[in-house]
């Protein structure tokens, strides 16, 4: 069971732990986004938030010990991954801006916030509307260059954003492609272009498909563990 608690600011999701082998109360910081909270079996989890409270200073200074949940520290110096290099970030406050927004020139982000109302999602969401802006612009002439050399015309090329896959081809061939890809290097982007366009001539994973796949790109399994590294 979770719930969410504003602490400074600062939002934490409550992850609530039981079992009867726990005799006694205990708070946990694994990443800067989650509070566990280890109960015996017959504690009632309205008194959760209670005793976050109580904890809140050692809270707010044992954060700045554990890593971030998603990789990312959201501070002036901090970086940002954009096509496999991790770029340094400059925080300006603006407080005319009701979302974040992330910008990029002259290799370095700059992000632009409200401090009086920007919370640690809202940076994430300001990092995906910025892959988002870019990835059809970047993108598109791998399909165009890929297509070429395969021989595979999708119907349709779509951008979004998936928490679970990098890319996907229905039985129309109109592909979707997770635009959170934008944080790899442009190899990595490349085979999911490849993957996809595969998976026009053969449906599913069948070893016709991976033969299909390591024709165009024999290394593409060390490409595939570049992927696993993803960072939200």
């Amino acid at each position: 069971m979770s719930h969410q608690i504003t602490l400074d600011n600062h939002t934490f999701t409550l992850i609530h732990r039981t079992n009867k082998k726990i005799k006694r109360i205990s708070l946990a910081l694994e990443n800067k986004n989650e509070i566990i909270i280890k109960t015996p079996l017959k504690f009632k989890s309205h008194m959760l938030k209670e005793i976050v409270y109580e904890y809140k200073e050692w809270i707010l200074k044992s954060i700045q010990k554990v890593p971030s949940k998603n990789s990312f520290d959201f501070v002036s110096g901090g970086v940002v991954p954009f096509l496999g290099v991790n770029y340094p970030m400059n925080l300006i406050v603006n407080e005319k801006m009701k979302n974040v927004r992330f910008s990029f020139d002259d290799e370095v982000f700059t992000v632009e916030y409200n401090a009086n109302c920007s919370k640690y999602e809202d940076f994430i969401e300001g990092l995906k509307l910025f892959y988002k802006f870019n990835a059809q612009k970047i993108i598109d002439p791998l399909f165009d260059e890929w297509t070429y050399k395969t021989q595979l015309f999708p119907n349709n090329i779509g951008y979004r954003f998936a928490k679970g896959r990098w890319g996907s081809c229905n039985h129309l061939n109109n592909i979707s492609i997770n635009y959170k890809l934008l944080q790899f290097e442009t190899k990595a982007i490349e085979y999911v272009v490849l993957h996809e366009l595969c998976h026009i001539q053969e449906k599913n994973h069948s070893k016709k498909f991976w033969d299909l796949v390591a024709f165009y790109m024999p290394d593409y399994k060390k490409v595939e563990n570049t992927l696993k590294s993803k960072l939200f």
